[in-house]
């Protein structure tokens, strides 16, 4: 009878003893559940070697490098597809940004045109140009045009109605590049019948500018406010841990509970 009395007691113990050891063990996985890092995202593959640059694109850059030739580079990148003067073997005396103030380019046929005469065929560094004399002809890629010598002077070197300014722009041993301060008055130099010229650009009137009614009521801004924040695709999902823990405890805390109610333990 004695014995029969101490086991509910023993039982009770044992109980409260497997309770804290469980929670124990479920706290300490929980705790290096929660204290492991979340596994890093794929990494983005590193970037491949950059294509080499073309013989039009290495021309533009150094035109656009020095710094006045904007309009020209501008244009020759809109021929790229169509008629690209730039090709091996060719000098290109390329005009400054004033030169082209007061020209219309209005057509690819009239700006192919006024390339081409600013082109020479074959190559003429500036040098060689100084080996040149007065009257000399330097043909261009366009037939029957050429381009006149008229002072080979190494300071103020002059050739048609323009003025070297930036010799060797650009030399590769196949294409060279000078900057000249004026467009080539081809017309004036050549008896043979020229392709289409550039019209002088028109002047736009000047209007009056209106503020709208609109305007001075002010204006909705649409952009986010300040602090906002959004999740991110790279975030840690949550962690079902302490869902997972929480059943546990209360599976244990029920078998407990029925082994001390149980009359006949």
């Amino acid at each position: 009878m004695c014995t029969r009395r101490t086991r509910p007691a023993q039982f009770m113990s044992l109980s409260l003893l497997a309770c804290a050891t469980v929670l124990h063990v479920l706290g300490a996985v929980v705790n290096a559940q929660l204290a492991t890092p979340p596994a890093p995202g794929p990494t983005a593959a590193a970037p491949g070697p950059a294509p080499p640059l073309t013989l039009h694109q290495k021309v533009v850059d150094a035109l656009r490098a020095a710094g006045t030739f904007g309009a020209i580079s501008g244009a020759l990148d809109s021929l790229i597809d169509t008629a690209d003067p730039i090709k091996p073997d060719i000098t290109l005396f390329a005009p400054s940004d004033d030169a082209f103030t007061d020209v219309a380019l209005n057509s690819t046929s009239v700006l192919t045109a006024l390339l081409n005469y600013q082109t020479a065929s074959g190559t003429y560094d500036f040098q060689s140009l100084l080996g040149l004399s007065v009257g000399y002809r330097i043909p261009t890629v366009t037939p029957k045009i050429s381009i006149v010598v008229k002072d080979p002077a190494s300071v103020n070197y002059q050739l048609d109605n323009a003025f070297i300014t930036n010799p060797d722009i650009y030399n590769n041993g196949s294409v060279v590049v000078h900057g000249v301060d004026a467009i080539f008055f081809t017309r004036l130099y050549n008896t043979a019948t020229l392709g289409p010229v550039p019209a002088p650009a028109p002047v736009a009137p000047s209007a009056p500018v209106s503020t709208p009614a609109s305007a001075a009521a002010g204006s909705t801004s649409t952009t986010p406010a300040a602090g906002s924040s959004k999740s991110s695709p790279n975030d840690a999902p949550a962690r079902p841990a302490a869902n997972s823990f929480a059943f546990v405890l209360l599976g244990v805390i029920t078998i407990s509970l029925t082994l001390l109610i149980s009359p006949n333990l």
